[in-house]
């Protein structure tokens, strides 16, 4: 296994991405997703039954179905053990300020870029197989995402920006929502406000933007507004809702 040629924040800057929260247990349900034609997955450690031990098979899967495997961890201890099972991107949640983004950064690089614990006996580095040297130079390209979701986020984000090793920002707007008051209502004009805003800082800094979509048409507004990692709802709850539409018609 090697780290991918192509970098996800890399990607982003030039097109939209798409791809589901993963929150089942089971490999197939993520190649199904990749033969879907699903840019990326985020695994979810966060909300999710998953953990560290099927992490692995989780990764596994998305690699060889064409998705870059995003881990979405719960705490920053997470990082470095969900890089070394390949995870090709890490994304934090409940960044606040800039230094919960540099806590972050530095959790998922090897020195000088950050303090991440070092071994080359794991599967990112094919087990020892790869040449140590390329393995810690190449380890360091991987995306750090930073979810940003609360009030104090927006209040801090242009320090946040500044932040070394921040790749994308990720507007989790079901937090935001909460934050302002609105809890759920996540198209407000208020939340979507606040997502233009987002959306305006981030490309003046040349840093891609992801958040969170229900919808086919939520998701083209949001790309052409300038989001290009598009959480496209999850795969549990698509699964729901191509049963409902199976089940609702034969009524």
């Amino acid at each position: 296994m090697n780290i991918p040629k192509k970098l996800l924040h890399q990607e982003l800057q030039t097109r939209a991405l798409v791809g589901p929260f993963s929150k089942t247990c089971d490999p197939m349900m993520i190649e199904a997703m990749g033969a879907g034609g699903m840019d990326f997955v985020i695994i979810d450690l966060e909300h999710g039954p998953n953990d560290i031990v099927n992490l692995g098979n989780l990764i596994r899967a998305a690699e060889t179905s064409g998705l870059f495997p995003v881990v979405r961890i719960l705490s920053n201890d997470q990082i470095g053990r969900a890089l070394d099972l390949g995870a090709a991107a890490v994304q934090i949640p409940h960044i606040s300020c800039a230094a919960d983004a540099v806590k972050a950064a530095q959790a998922a690089r090897f020195a000088p870029q950050g303090h991440r614990g070092v071994c080359r006996y794991v599967r990112a580095a094919n087990h020892s197989a790869m040449d140590k040297s390329v393995y810690f130079k190449q380890a360091n390209e991987i995306s750090v995402i930073a979810q940003v979701e609360g009030k104090a986020g927006l209040e801090n984000l242009d320090e946040i920006l500044e932040v070394p090793g921040i790749d994308v920002i990720f507007l989790g707007v079901y937090d935001l929502s909460q934050s302002l008051g609105f809890t759920g209502q996540v198209d407000r004009p208020e939340v979507v406000d606040a997502l233009k805003e987002v959306i305006a800082k981030c490309q003046a800094k040349s840093i891609p933007v992801g958040t969170f979509v229900e919808s086919v048409d939520t998701a083209r507004k949001y790309r052409d507004l300038g989001v290009h990692y598009l959480s496209y709802q999850v795969d549990i709850g698509l699964l729901m809702s191509a049963c409902k539409d199976v089940s609702d018609g034969m009524a």
